[in-house]
């Protein structure tokens, strides 16, 4: 065992690395035994990682974008309460007034 200390570590570590990849993607895990199973881990691995910087540089895409929308719709939003107070309207008015309420005024 002292002499292999240094590959019985690797493997403890690999181990847990897969075992906390599993946790976190368990619909891979069909996948990932699989390719375990016929040796072929380290490319599996490794196309895992490329896939996963690939689905992050997506994601920061995805939230750039997801904010600047919501900056615009804020300011769409601003501009609207502004032009309603500018032109007199109440929501809470439009909400309570009923059809028959409008024709007898």
């Amino acid at each position: 065992m002292m002499m292999n200390r240094k590959n019985i570590e690797a493997y403890k570590k690999s181990y847990e690395e897969i075992d906390i990849f599993l946790k976190q993607f368990p619909h891979l895990r069909h996948i990932v035994l699989g390719e375990l199973k016929s040796k072929s881990g380290k490319n599996l691995f490794r196309k895992l990682n490329e896939h996963s910087k690939e689905l992050q540089v997506k994601q920061e895409v995805i939230v750039k974008k997801h904010n600047s929308l919501s900056a615009q719709y804020e300011e769409l939003d601003h501009l609207k309460v502004n032009m309603n107070d500018y032109l007199g309207r109440d929501k809470t008015e439009k909400k309570n007034e009923s059809v028959i309420g409008a024709i007898k005024k």
